[in-house]
């Protein structure tokens, strides 16, 4: 994967982006039961660079550092729908792009909604790519990073420890 510096955004930093079905918003303390009950979910974790929470105060100090993160380094964003947190999209840290959302939700193209309406925000900011890193067995992952424009630009084994498990990357790219 091809690692850079943060690179420097232009313009104004989005507090909102809304969609058809869904408002992307800067996390909030009142997240905290949501994400935490996402968080806590095998499943939905089981691709994640984590293994699922243990306690509140995991997903409260993992909370806390998307609300206190360097708005230079990355541009997260919480993910609503109806009115419910439901997940986390954005550059955590630049040009590292990722996608959580609440399992009930999947395969309904919330992904790809959130997606396109970040990746167009953050074009307009200027940022001149992003990087995706995926565990190589979350087919829905590559399948979502694929149709928002991403491209497989190289794997390597035992990448990262799962728990207690190694787990391989594949890496994606989109050039915006």
């Amino acid at each position: 994967m091809q690692k850079a510096a943060a690179h420097p955004m232009k313009g104004e930093r989005a507090d909102r982006l809304v969609t058809d079905r869904l408002v992307l918003r800067r996390a909030r303390p009142d997240d905290l039961d949501a994400l935490h009950a996402i968080f806590t979910d095998k499943e939905t974790m089981a691709h994640w660079s984590t293994p699922p929470h243990r306690s509140i105060e995991e997903s409260r100090a993992w909370l806390d550092s998307m609300i206190h993160a360097d708005p230079v380094a990355g541009d997260d964003f919480i993910i609503e729908k109806d009115g419910e947190v439901v997940g986390k999209i954005g550059p955590w840290k630049l040009p590292e792009f990722g996608i959580l959302l609440r399992r009930d939700l999947w395969g309904q193209g919330l992904g790809q909604e959130a997606g396109e309406t970040l990746i167009d925000y953050l074009r307009g900011r200027g940022v001149p790519h992003l990087v995706a890193d995926v565990d190589p067995d979350n087919k829905g992952s590559i399948r979502l990073m694929e149709k928002l424009g991403f491209t497989r630009s190289g794997y390597k084994e035992k990448a990262m420890q799962h728990g207690n498990r190694w787990v391989d990357s594949l890496f994606l790219r989109r050039d915006l």
